[in-house]
């Protein structure tokens, strides 16, 4: 029989890795509840707080610890600076057939990028697609858990965004595009949805990753030092370098699209114009990321059962393909994150101590006990 805190014990004593750092293992119930009432402290609705936490609970289940519970201290340090407003106005702007375009209002990303995916649901049911943008918002984090939200409702979910300019592009030594998450979740029969989540280059929160554990940047991924030479040294594509679109113009062309299909037809802001530095309204209507989310409801197109047949078909000959040397099997985007999943809901998700600080400086800053169940807490 499971025991708390029996459980919690244990954990002080299961060592791995995170960032490069030793961590301790939390049962993801633990983390959710805290998590939860920190930002219900930064006086964030229950319903908003919860969506927010799941998210990025289902983040860390998925092993996605760059772009998980590292984003706590982000969202409430801007929440503390009025950068993020914790109760925005998430009017509809726009409404036409299937679709549609919602204010931000400089809210917390996750609730407003939730909102649009939701309402594209809304509207594929009734018409077979649903494409909506969000305006003016906030970094939304990552794709995966808005395309689950399109799976979960048995459709297929695309999500992307722009960003700040942080990326190189094809014939400039200067910062000029931004690295766009994009992703898709298809649902299947099998135990885990095809589920695909990237950026268009390197992500920060990785590069700083790969620094602190001594990893080098993979040589198809390689980004420009402060003086314009290619390098595979994360840290000096952190000071004063960028790194570069995956796939050179391959990725310059699909960050296009996104700008072009979020910020440009959003009436929003694109390129440098999202989050200039020196700006003196830190909540400006005008210079915010934007959000597009798609959900196509399979229906439209088949009979859901023939749907998945045909999936299973195209899971089973992708799969059934000689393996290349070294490799012990074809695995589908998704399906690591699924097998991630399930370790985790067994052996708690492991916390590195770099997160633990962070969480138990924002407890205290903000009243907020930080239970002992979580093995961080005072003794």
């Amino acid at each position: 029989m499971f025991s708390p805190k029996r459980y919690a014990q244990e954990s002080r004593n299961i060592i791995n890795m995170v960032d490069g750092r030793s961590s301790v293992h939390i049962p993801a119930t633990h983390l959710n509840r805290f998590v939860h009432d920190l930002f219900v402290a930064a006086k964030i609705s229950e319903d908003d707080a919860t969506t927010i936490t799941n998210f990025i609970i289902t983040q860390e289940l998925h092993g996605k610890h760059t772009h998980g519970l590292n984003a706590v201290s982000q969202y409430l340090q801007g929440l503390a600076t009025n950068r993020m407003k914790p109760n925005p106005n998430q009017e509809i702007l726009s409404d036409r057939g299937m679709t549609a375009i919602i204010d931000g209002d400089h809210g917390i990303g996750i609730v407003g990028g939730m909102k649009g995916m939701q309402l594209a649901i809304k509207k594929a049911r009734v018409g077979g697609i649903g494409m909506v943008l969000v305006v003016r918002n906030n970094h939304f984090l990552a794709t995966a858990p808005y395309c689950l939200e399109a799976v979960h409702a048995g459709m297929i979910g695309i999500a992307f965004s722009n960003s700040k300019v942080v990326m190189g592009y094809p014939g400039t030594r200067k910062r000029s595009i931004g690295n766009q998450p994009i992703g898709f979740g298809i649902p299947t029969k099998a135990e885990y949805p095809i589920l695909f989540d990237t950026y268009l280059t390197t992500s920060s929160g990785t590069l700083k990753q790969w620094h602190q554990i001594g990893q080098r940047i993979p040589d198809c991924l390689k980004g420009l030092d402060r003086n314009g030479q290619l390098t595979t040294n994360p840290q000096s594509v952190l000071d004063g370098g960028m790194p570069l679109p995956i796939g050179g113009h391959k990725g310059a062309g699909l960050a296009i699209a996104v700008e072009v299909l979020t910020g440009v037809l959003g009436d929003a802001a694109f390129l440098s114009q999202i989050t200039p530095r020196g700006r003196k309204d830190k909540t400006s209507k005008t210079d915010a990321p934007s959000h597009c989310c798609i959900a196509i409801d399979t229906q439209a197109f088949m009979p859901v059962e023939y749907f998945e047949t045909r999936i299973s078909q195209f899971i089973m000959d992708l799969k059934d393909n000689p393996l290349a040397e070294g490799s012990d099997m074809i695995r589908l985007p998704g399906e690591k994150e699924a097998q991630t999943k399930r370790e985790y809901e067994r052996c708690g998700v492991p916390v590195g101590s770099k997160v633990q600080n962070s969480l138990r400086e924002w407890g205290q800053k903000l009243g907020v006990m930080y239970p002992k169940n979580l093995g961080f807490g005072d003794e």
